[in-house]
């Protein structure tokens, strides 16, 4: 299913989900790393279900049979610690969100089992006290951390169409700048399709921008609102599976009208019929090349070299300190080794041996096994064991302790010389594997195009936008882009780039420039100007191209990078949001920063960024790795200071602090 699930849906879901309360938990196997499977007995059908989990994606009841994995992991495991034998005592939909809440019951208290499907998604066992046991991803979110030992907090709280009045209604609507369908989508929190049904029982046309809209057309929408509500609050659900071609693409609660021209086939439960999507993703395992298993086995060989080098420099210590003693206690030494040597003279030794090894000094002597261990002490009383080669005097067993720790020492310098090369080596093959990855991506990137030398982005609209990245760039884009039929944008704030509108596309096809393109250019200048660092929300303005000079007048300086400008400024107040993603120019892959609506329309993937307190350089290296692309690729589009991640689209992104 191409579609992903709306909070309506997860309403249907909570409802359906009702029926396994004061069922009991019997099983729990974590099949991939994104997918959980719940067996339970179901005390109503009295046969043996399951719930199927995908991370972020889907959930249902179904009596397929999976193939379990041989040995669970360490979430699995906790989850079984925790809630095996469990009796399910209620499911709930969270403050009509995507996030569904189990409650189970144990002698212990009531756990909680909170599984998120916004952003990346995650699945939460949180204690009787609220507080987090394990999550399956740990999160780190400007407003709340998902990790162990800290409380569980939702996130805030989105917009209840089940709470709105026809006057927050059209003040959610105002407040937009978009298109209708878009509005109610993103405002009203609907989802796209659901925000085309709205408008096509309202028989109001989707596209129809918010300005152009009167109190009547507006009344209309939150009529059809309303009753599409109606048929929620009264559960009147009679669900279809969509299906194209004879296979299943996508389930309803009920018939959409705005679903032309596709096959419905009627059937008994949603959450049930959610089965048809199960199907386990199957993981690529990342193919390693031999520069990647060459890196691998020389850390290998790094790491045994260092443990090496961290004996040998306990060794050296160890055998200076025993010539040191053995000096430091000569007297006794003496005296015992002369004693031993008389001992060892005699037919009858078993006396003498016995007599030896009970002297204070002495901690084990053994003559046929060449062996005498003594304690001898520091200077600070300290006792340390030393082994003593009692055929050889006190000088010649300080010497040899002597002479042991100068053959080590002789090692180590060899040792310390080795990891000098392994880590050249490493260094030398990383090196190749970059310039290998360089041009592996040189291959998916393709061309450089002209203007990938300034900043830019695409506009929802395919305009090529381009702004300058300091006083020169800021000159070459004016003086060389800016022709007749462009437009010239920029933010009311020092330290901004000038941005050029171009009136064509990025095969060169001329392009009219709306209005939703040249505020898309406001917003873009406001993001990557200084106020990015000092504000949420910025004013920029867009000009004609004849109102912009590099002539000043008669006494006036213009700095190098500055502009003159003549006549009324368009302004617009410019929220300080970006988004990050990878888009397709032809058959080119691109990294594109710019406006979040710009972004979406051509991004597989994506990120949504406001100014925040995460550094720069590790936002870069978070995105590469998202990205699989390299961090100066991502810093070329990063706005110009820290960022909050506020939400991530189909993108694998570790958000965890450091």
């Amino acid at each position: 299913m191409k579609r992903q699930l709306s909070s309506f849906d997860f309403f249907v879901i909570a409802s359906d989900l009702q029926e396994l309360k004061g069922s009991y938990i019997d099983k729990i196997y974590q099949l991939t790393r994104d997918e959980l499977l719940i067996k339970i007995k179901n005390i109503k059908t009295k046969q043996k279900e399951s719930i199927f989990i995908r991370n972020g994606e889907l959930l249902c009841i179904t009596q397929k049979k999976f193939e379990t994995p041989l040995k669970p992991s360490t979430f699995a495991m906790t989850l079984r610690k925790y809630l095996l034998n469990g009796k399910i005592i209620g499911f709930k939909q969270h403050d009509f969100d995507r996030i569904i809440e189990l409650k189970i019951s144990k002698k212990e208290g009531e756990y909680s089992l909170i599984i998120e499907f916004f952003s990346k998604g995650n699945i939460i066992l949180v204690n009787p006290s609220g507080e987090i046991i394990l999550p399956l991803i740990k999160q780190q979110w400007a407003h709340r951390a998902v990790k162990s030992r800290e409380k569980y907090s939702p996130p805030p709280p989105q917009t209840d169409p089940f709470n709105l009045t026809k006057e927050k209604f059209s003040e959610l609507l105002k407040e937009s700048k978009a298109d209708l369908v878009r509005t109610i989508a993103v405002n009203v929190n609907l989802s796209g399709s659901i925000a085309e049904e709205i408008c096509t029982r309202a028989n109001i046309d989707k596209n129809i921008k918010i300005e152009d809209l009167d109190d009547e057309t507006i009344e209309k929408a939150f009529v059809a609102l309303s009753d599409f509500l109606e048929l929620f609050k009264t559960k009147e659900f009679e669900p279809v599976l969509v299906e194209k071609d004879g296979k299943a693409i996508d389930i309803l609660p009920f018939k959409f009208e705005s679903y032309e021209n596709k096959e419905f086939k009627e059937v008994a439960n949603f959450t049930r019929s959610l089965e048809k999507f199960t199907s386990i993703k199957k993981l690529e395992k990342k193919k390693e090349s031999k520069n990647e298993k060459k890196i691998g086995k020389l850390n290998r060989q790094l790491r045994q070299q260092e443990e090496a080098v961290k004996k040998l420099e306990k060794e050296i210590e160890i055998k200076r300190i025993e010539g040191d003693l053995i000096y430091l206690n000569y007297k006794q030494c003496e005296e015992l080794l002369n004693e031993i040597a008389n001992i060892l003279e005699q037919k009858d030794k078993a006396e003498g041996i016995k007599r030896i090894n009970e002297k204070e000094i002495v901690k084990e002597f053994d003559p046929v096994g060449n062996l005498l261990v003594v304690y001898l002490k520091d200077t600070a009383g300290n006792i340390s064991k030393v082994k003593l080669d009692f055929r050889k005097t006190v000088a010649k067993n300080a010497e040899k302790a002597y002479g042991d720790s100068k053959k080590y020492r002789g090692k180590l310098a060899g040792a310390q010389q080795s990891i000098i090369k392994t880590r050249q080596l490493i260094k030398t093959v990383k090196k190749k594997e970059a310039e290998n990855q360089e041009k592996e991506i040189k291959t998916t990137t393709g061309k450089l195009f002209w203007f990938e030398r300034f900043r830019w982005f695409i506009s929802n609209e395919g305009n090529i936008v381009i702004g300058g990245k300091n006083a020169k760039s800021n000159d070459q884009v004016v003086k060389k882009y800016l022709k007749d039929g462009d437009r010239y944008a920029h933010a009311d704030i020092q330290g901004a780039p000038s941005c050029v509108i171009k009136g064509k596309g990025p095969d060169d096809e001329k392009l009219p420039i709306s209005e939703e393109t040249l505020e898309e250019a406001c917003i873009f200048s406001a993001c990557y100007s200084k106020a990015w660092k000092q504000f949420t929300e910025a004013q920029a303005y867009w000009v004609l191209p004849e109102q912009v000079s590099k002539t000043p007048q008669s006494g006036e300086f213009v700095p190098k990078g500055a502009f003159i400008i003549r006549g009324k400024r368009n302004y617009y107040r410019c929220k300080l949001e970006v988004a990050v993603g990878e888009i397709m120019i032809g058959e080119t892959r691109k990294i594109m920063g710019g406006p979040v609506d710009a972004v979406k329309k051509r991004a597989s993937k994506y990120v949504i960024l406001t100014p925040g307190s995460m550094k720069k350089d590790d936002t870069a290296n978070k995105l590469a790795k998202a990205f699989e692309t390299y961090t100066d690729q991502i810093n070329k589009v990063l706005p110009p200071g820290g960022v909050s991640i506020v939400e991530t689209v189909n993108l694998e992104l570790n958000l965890e602090k450091g």
